[in-house]
Parts: C-alpha cells; structure tokens; sequence
C-alpha cells in the first residue's frame, strides 16, 4: 500500500471512529433521558415480543445481560425463561484479562457490581457456557440498523466472544457448525438509518425493541 492509500485508509478509520463515537453520546443520553416507570414500561412491551418469538419458545439455554446506563431491560423476560424451565446465563467479565464468559444464573444466583458497574454473577469454571452451545444470545447495544449491524459500548467483548461466527471453513458443513441466534435488545429510539460495519463485527439475526422486531435484513 502506498503512502497515499494509507493515508486514506488512516482518515476513513479516524472517520469512522469519530462518527461512531457521536452515535454512542447522542443515544446513550437518549436511553439514560427514561423515567424509571418508562423504563418499566418499555421492558413489559419488550417481554410480549420476546414471547412471540418461536426461536425463544424453542430454545432451552439463553444468554441474557444485566440492564446498565440506561439499556432496555431484559429482567421480565429472564424471570418468564425461567419459569418455563429454560437455562439462563449472564456475561461475566474477567477484571484481569477483560475476557467474557457467561454463566448460569437462576433465582438462587447473588449478583455483584463488576468493575464496570454491572451486576453479574460469581464465576466458576462449572457455572461456565461457551457462546456456542447457547441457542439465544440476547446482546445489548446502543445502536443498530435494519440490517443486523450493532454498535456497542466500543469494548469489544460481545465481538471477541463471538468472532466464531464469522469463520467460514470450506471443509466444515453447515450443520457442523453450532451457531446460536444473536438477538439485540434495544429502545426503539436506538434505531439508526445505517451502520458502517467493521471486519470484526458479528452481525445480529435480529433486534427486538419495545415496540417491533427486526429481521436483519439482507
């Protein structure tokens, strides 16, 4: 690559950043603006279209998150998985080497706020589920578009968790390779016209908002 073309690929990225950066301020104080009893609201709308889904009637192991800065929250909907007997798993991050893992949660869990704030359960290598073996991955975000592009709080740890799912083995079928839905949960307002997506970023399958689902669109 010349000097002239890494110069151009230098300004789009420093673009592309700045542009994303401005997307996370605007609708991180548009979801942090919600009353509480909005708030309330918007996770019950949320739940009745989670209960729709026939994905989440079939799936029996769910990645769901702890509700933070203003994200829609996702608690009514663990609280009906786990009353229909389905397996539910929080992220965990791992403080030392910022890793990801998710585990078990159940109504007997304890949470504890994480470096970031974030309530999470106690980690323990049984407790532990790779991504993979998950059938729904609820993932929060703070933007997205119809075509399953998601921006998140710019960590990364959703990406790398995930980056199997963009792997394309010629030599590995299709049906060999166990791949979970990913499901963005979001308010409405977090829509976008559109997203430039990143070589690392896993696409979603779909969003479900309070008031719609998004199929991404191809």
């Amino acid at each position: 690559m010349n000097s002239s073309n890494s110069d151009k690929t230098n300004t789009s990225r420093t673009y592309t950043v700045s542009k994303r950066s401005h997307i996370r301020k605007k609708i991180r104080l548009q979801r942090r603006s919600f009353s509480s009893k909005q708030q309330e609201q918007a996770a019950s709308k949320l739940l009745s279209h989670i209960l729709e889904q026939k994905d989440f009637r079939k799936a029996s192991k769910i990645a769901f998150y702890q509700a933070f800065d203003g994200e829609i929250d996702p608690s009514p909907a663990i609280n009906a998985a786990l009353q229909l007997g389905k397996q539910c798993f929080l992220p965990v991050i791992s403080p030392g080497n910022e890793a990801m893992a998710f585990v078990e949660f159940t109504l007997d869990s304890s949470l504890e706020k994480n470096h970031f704030g974030i309530l999470e359960p106690t980690l323990y290598p049984d407790s532990a589920l790779s991504p993979e073996h998950m059938d729904i991955i609820f993932m929060p975000l703070v933007a997205f578009d119809i075509y399953g592009s998601r921006l998140g709080m710019g960590k990364g740890y959703y990406d790398r968790n995930l980056a199997f799912m963009l792997v394309n083995d010629a030599k590995m079928s299709p049906s060999s390779i166990k791949k979970p839905k990913l499901i963005g949960l979001a308010h409405e307002c977090q829509r976008v016209e559109q997203l430039e997506r990143a070589e690392w970023d896993v696409p979603l399958d779909k969003v479900i908002t309070d008031q719609t689902t998004y199929t991404a669109a191809p």
